[in-house]
């Protein structure tokens, strides 16, 4: 621990004092003395003596810190006129306010984990650098499998990798010769997920760039939807007419087995509760026939319910593009125009 007296030559004893834990004490002691004297006047004068302690303690806390400041003002102002004299400066690092890692860390330990992190970020941009220079030399050689590893690697070396997002998708479509590599990726999540994948600024490049091969891709893409719309649009039609017929005709017979089973069920049991009622046992007959009406029908309606049932479940398949060969493509082909118009329009 290192103690100083600055302003000795003054008589003043103000001693500077470093801890170990770096901080800088200061000792005035005729600012000391000066409030003892205050103190002690203030006690023998007669109109101060009805004072409460923590009024005493008040009052001389103000002098003693109007003594020290008027103290350590004249103590610096003789420094900074000696000659010769060492300006002793502290530095504090200026640290982030959401910098978790410096929590808990003394200045020094705090200046050499940010030194840390600045050359890891310098050696990451160097080799983002590096990464992309040698995937765009790739590229022109025609070694888009190659480059984009580079590319692929380079993307995680940076927050803003819009250059090597670029050249990532450059290589994965063969330098765009096959667009649809990076469109079929996102047929389903569409175009926003795409440009959040890719970054805004990435996208941009592309579409600047690329803009007249997607035009092209987009003109084949409306030549191959028009037929083919139409091809399935007659089959589709052409289905729902049988189907239409189909489910008339299932729909009579689900309900023309319905009522009668429903009615022999009930009669069934009217005529059960009956039996008893007469010693002849016509009900005893009249519940068999009842029963076994009811058996046969009930078999029937079961058959037609299946049927009707079937026939309206392929009725919704039929207005379900995605439930056909041609109509799967149709959509296909619908997905990826979306995609190209937003990089065209």
């Amino acid at each position: 621990m290192e103690e100083r007296i600055i302003d000795d030559e003054y008589a003043r004893g103000i001693r500077l004092k470093k801890t170990k834990d770096g901080y800088v004490d200061v000792t005035d002691e005729l600012a000391e003395e000066e409030r003892k004297a205050a103190k002690d006047e203030a006690a023998e004068d007669s109109g101060e003596l009805c004072e409460t302690p923590e009024e005493d303690a008040e009052a001389a806390g103000e002098t003693e810190e109007a003594l020290i400041v008027e103290g350590l003002e004249k103590t610096l102002e003789s420094l900074s006129e000696e000659e010769g004299t060492e300006e002793v400066t502290f530095e504090f690092p200026e640290l982030e306010e959401d910098d978790e890692d410096l929590v808990n860390l003394t200045p020094e330990e705090a200046i050499a984990l940010r030194k840390k992190k600045e050359a890891e970020e310098a050696q990451r941009k160097a080799d983002y650098k590096r990464l992309c220079e040698e995937g765009e030399e790739l590229l022109v050689s025609g070694s888009f499998k190659a480059a984009e590893l580079k590319f692929e690697k380079a993307l995680n070396l940076a927050e803003d990798a819009s250059e090597a997002a670029v050249g990532y998708w450059r290589s994965k479509t063969s330098d765009f010769s096959d667009p649809d590599a990076l469109m079929e990726d996102y047929l389903e999540t569409g175009f926003e997920s795409l440009e959040n994948d890719l970054g805004e600024d990435a996208t941009l490049r592309i579409k600047e760039r690329y803009k007249d091969v997607f035009v092209r891709r987009l003109a084949t893409l409306r030549e191959e939807e028009a037929p083919l719309e139409e091809e399935v649009t007659k089959k589709q039609e052409n289905r729902r007419a049988i189907l239409k017929k189909r489910i008339s005709s299932t729909k009579k017979k689900f309900i023309g087995t319905l009522l009668p089973t429903v009615i022999f069920l009930i009669l069934a049991i009217v005529f059960v509760t009956m039996i008893t009622t007469r010693k002849d046992g016509l009900f005893v007959y009249l519940t068999t026939g009842a029963g076994i009406l009811f058996a046969g029908f009930f078999v029937a309606f079961g058959v037609f319910t299946n049927k009707f049932v079937n026939t309206l479940r392929m009725n919704r398949a039929n207005e379900d593009l995605s439930s056909t060969e041609d109509g799967e493509k149709l959509l296909k082909i619908r997905a990826y125009k979306e995609l190209y118009e937003h990089f065209v329009g």
